[in-house]
């Protein structure tokens, strides 16, 4: 498997890490000596900022195919043990984006290789299902989020991208047919935006917001991580590419726990309202009818 090209996200934060990372602050002429031990001494440091001349070795390594060997030699020539165990952590952060980790054998030392990820366990509260039984959504959309939720459990072997585009559109939906469904107590919040006229062009941020503003929820937007409230950035690769974020199995099991606590929520706060559907607000007659039987029927 060949090492990936890093892009200058990842290229800023490594020379950020070797210039004045664990090692500590590294002046030039230490710096020059290093590199120089690890067969990349460069005569063009006097005419250079510490920042600059670190970036070109790491470009020219990388141009060469020497990476792995550059950053494994990097870990390798620090004396102190803690030194070098975060020299590892913060390098393998780096690179994990990219499919990639230091590693650390007894024997071998430390090497650059592919990333492993072990899927953890499916538990009961993994699999469990949010119940999408909600006043405000026909049996169809609540058998297609059914469908959806199971999809969007892969998240456990890795694939914590998509999975939480996956959970975010989700909550997105089940959050516009709530607020679709009381639109009068939707707009009357504080939290609205009045200069949008159709609540489907709501942020998801401001859906969460209004919700929790009307009692129907009781995580704010602000508990929300970032990637979920504008998951829209992450659709495309632009945004990811530009700010370098990371992804891990913490952050996606948080964001799970969070998605399933909510669409509980507003089932739960909201079956004992009855729906104020109109054609205006997307529905069309059939529905309506199928969501005010739903609704008496839970009375009786």
């Amino acid at each position: 498997m060949t090492f990936p090209v890093l892009r200058h996200t990842a290229v800023r934060q490594l020379v950020h890490v070797l210039v004045d990372g664990p090692s500590g602050y590294r002046t030039a002429r230490d710096l020059e000596a290093l590199f120089r031990d690890l067969g990349h001494a460069s005569a063009l440091l006097k005419t250079e900022s510490r920042i600059d001349y670190v970036t070109r070795v790491i470009e020219e390594a990388q141009h060469r195919g020497q990476s792995e060997r550059l950053l494994e030699a990097v870990i390798q020539a620090e004396a102190a043990r803690d030194t070098r165990a975060a020299l590892q952590r913060l390098i393998s952060d780096i690179l994990s984006p990219y499919g990639w980790t230091v590693h650390h054998d007894p024997v071998a030392g430390f090497r650059v290789q592919p990333l492993v990820i072990q899927a953890a366990p499916l538990t009961p509260d993994v699999l469990d299902t949010p119940d999408f039984g909600h006043v405000f959504l026909t049996d169809a959309e609540g058998q297609l989020l059914q469908d959806r939720w199971a999809e969007a459990v892969l998240h456990h072997a890795g694939t914590w991208r998509m999975g939480s585009i996956a959970l975010s559109t989700m909550l997105e939906h089940v959050l516009v047919a709530c607020l679709q469904a009381y639109p009068q107590q939707a707009r009357a919040s504080s939290e609205a935006p009045q200069h949008l006229g159709a609540i489907r062009e709501w942020r998801l941020e401001v859906l969460l917001a209004v919700a929790h503003e009307r009692g129907w929820i009781t995580l704010t937007a602000a508990d929300f991580p970032y990637r979920v409230r504008h998951y829209r950035h992450y659709i495309t690769p632009a945004h990811e590419l530009r700010e370098g974020d990371v992804w891990n199995d913490a952050l996606m099991g948080d964001t799970w726990r969070k998605v399933k606590r909510t669409m509980d929520e507003l089932r739960d706060r909201t079956q004992a309202m009855p729906p104020a559907v109109t054609k205006a607000d997307g529905m069309n007659a059939f529905q309506r009818a199928q969501l005010n039987a739903k609704y008496q029927k839970r009375r009786v």
